[in-house]
């Protein structure tokens, strides 16, 4: 007998599994602090090689006039210059990769608190199919066994007794 609520959820579930597979799942990892600093800390770092390779960009366009000028530059300006434009970029960047983040986190957690409330519903639909399948008063639980098999007793006496020796 087929229940039409357990199969909407289903392919509820199935569908977001499969456009989410790469996005929301994947962020559900984290939580909202590390999944923001992660992201801010990759931004900064991108933003610190891309500064840089545009001043050597602009460094090397330039390179004739800036030979003829090597002799009157300050360079303590010039350093203090290319700092300051280094913070400021970076600091932009930081920003606003802090917005995108955040927002985005909190875009894809409504989806993911629906697809686990759907996730639950399953769960309680198969445990009452169990039920009634067991034919008894009792509240059965089946567990599969995840994390693998569990050694008999009569082994680890064993490999105890050949650690001893």
């Amino acid at each position: 007998m087929l229940d039409e609520e357990k199969i909407r959820l289903m392919t509820q579930v199935s569908i977001y599994e499969k456009n989410e597979e790469f996005g929301s799942l994947v962020l559900a990892r984290y939580y909202r602090e590390d999944y923001v600093r992660l992201g801010c800390i990759k931004t900064v770092l991108v933003a610190t090689v891309t500064y840089w390779l545009i001043v050597a960009v602009y460094v090397f366009y330039r390179f004739e006039e800036i030979l003829r000028e090597i002799n009157n530059m300050d360079y303590f300006s010039v350093i203090g210059k290319l700092m300051l434009g280094y913070v400021g970029f970076a600091g932009i960047m930081f920003i606003m990769a802090f917005l995108i983040y955040h927002i985005r986190y909190q875009s894809a957690k409504k989806g993911l608190i629906r697809y686990n409330r759907n996730l639950k519903k399953l769960i309680e639909m198969e445990e009452q199919y169990e039920y009634v399948q067991a034919g008894s008063n009792e509240n059965v639980r089946v567990n599969h066994s995840i994390g693998g098999d569990i050694p008999a007793l009569d082994d680890v006496g064993v490999s105890e007794r050949s650690r001893q020796q």
